[in-house]
């Protein structure tokens, strides 16, 4: 499909050419006048295509950042995950993210290294992602947790809003403890963020923001909690709930929206001291755990959870060491890796990829990250990480784990 104007092309590439956009013919005539069919034909185009049209006209940037537009385009479309933000961890100013394209292409530009879309004197952190919009926050390292700002941001708009302060967290010995945004965008335009905190009591209160009222609300009265569930921890958005899972304790709650009630969840069956939980995470409508039973087996197995809560449902057991040593030589014995990883064999899943017709993992290795398709039990490179610094003589790389991963996705939703 092709929208042409006079001595300019309109393609569906969101290609922009010629000296101005009058009509040439009848037929772009007809679709520039017919409000219904341009809409039509818009709603069917890439979000990035979109963003490009908005320049077009008034009539077009009105029609393309309409809310109604904005969230059938959502409701038309498959939200597809296109790369990661891998967080760098540092105590600057501004902290610093290495962005990954899922499909090992350079497809576009990269979104950002640095977040500096609002001047934030102590610099700006990801706390989480959510169905292609950002919950940020003032760098944790230069700014107390009471005062720090929270901001929710699309990075396909390069479009922000700051959170207001709520007029329930004033008192000096609030500490919060969760800040996760909660946004489905085929239920509703609107977003949620739910804050967790305590006081003095060590009792935790929750409170709502909602993008629709842009005001805050308590949620429910204060409740007790094992200790470290949240822990500075985001919940994990799935099936209209935020999810946390102490590491530590292995104990695990949610907290259903729709509800605002707090309930318990099933933990995974895994038994032994020596089983770790290495990844907890959501994609694409399934939420994954994976259970690491022996550190030196090198076996995980990968759990899903069933849509009704009844329990986690083992769905793959993966043992990876024969095949990543024959795929990537590298990842034999190598005392300057050791000295970084404490084991040449450490592969952290940052994703657990659900596709229609198969599942992949994306690992990193120590220079590297790479996918692993389940079904077809093969890997891909899909990108070779940049540097950390020198180590003795040579160079190391960042160590990332699943939650220094954070999903993009191109999205117009408004903020």
């Amino acid at each position: 499909m092709m929208l042409s104007c006079k001595k300019n092309r309109l393609t569906t590439t969101g290609e922009i050419s010629g000296d101005n956009l009058l009509p040439e013919n009848s037929s772009s005539s007809v679709i520039t006048n017919n409000i219904d069919l341009l809409r039509q034909i818009l709603l069917r185009l890439p979000v990035k295509s979109l963003l490009v049209f908005k320049s077009v006209s008034k009539q077009w940037f009105s029609l393309i950042s309409d809310p109604h537009f904005v969230h059938k385009h959502s409701l038309q479309n498959h939200l597809s995950i296109a790369g990661l933000f891998l967080r760098k961890w540092s105590s600057g100013m501004h902290p610093e993210f290495e962005f990954i394209f899922l499909d090992g292409k350079v497809t576009g530009s990269v979104p950002f290294k640095t977040l500096t879309f609002v001047n934030d004197q102590a610099g700006i952190n990801i706390e989480q992602s959510c169905n292609g919009l950002l919950c940020c926050s003032s760098n944790i390292w230069n700014t107390s947790k009471c005062k720090r700002n929270y901001y929710i941001y699309n990075p396909s708009t390069k479009q922000y809003t700051i959170l207001p302060r709520s007029q329930f967290r004033k008192r000096s010995f609030v500490s919060i403890k969760s800040v996760s945004l909660a946004f489905d965008p085929f239920k509703s335009p609107h977003y949620e963020v739910i804050c967790i905190w305590n006081n003095d009591t060590y009792e935790y209160q929750i409170e709502i923001y909602s993008s629709k009222t842009a005001s805050w609300r308590l949620s429910g009265d204060s409740f007790s909690s094992p200790s470290f569930i949240f822990h500075n921890k985001s919940g994990v958005f799935w099936n209209g709930s935020l999810h946390w899972i102490s590491l530590t304790e292995r104990t695990s709650l949610y907290f259903d929206i729709d509800q605002e009630s707090v309930k318990t969840m099933p933990m995974p069956p895994i038994n032994g001291q020596n089983c770790s939980i290495v990844y907890f995470g959501e994609c694409r409508g399934h939420m994954h755990l994976i259970a690491m039973h022996n550190l030196w087996d090198r076996y995980f197995d990968i759990f899903e959870m069933g849509i009704d809560y009844t329990g986690w449902n083992l769905k793959y057991r993966v043992d990876l060491i024969a095949a990543l040593t024959t795929a990537y030589p590298e990842m034999v014995y190598n005392i300057d890796i050791v000295d970084f990883f404490d084991d040449p064999f450490d592969f952290p899943v940052l994703l657990v990829e659900e596709e229609e017709e198969s599942t992949k993992l994306v690992l990193q290795i120590p220079d590297k990250v790479i996918s692993y398709d389940l079904k077809e039990m093969s890997f891909n490179t899909i990108h070779d990480l940049s540097p950390a610094g020198l180590h003795g003589e040579g160079t190391v790389q960042y160590h990332y784990q699943w939650f220094d991963a954070y999903q993009y996705m191109e999205t117009l939703a408004c903020v």
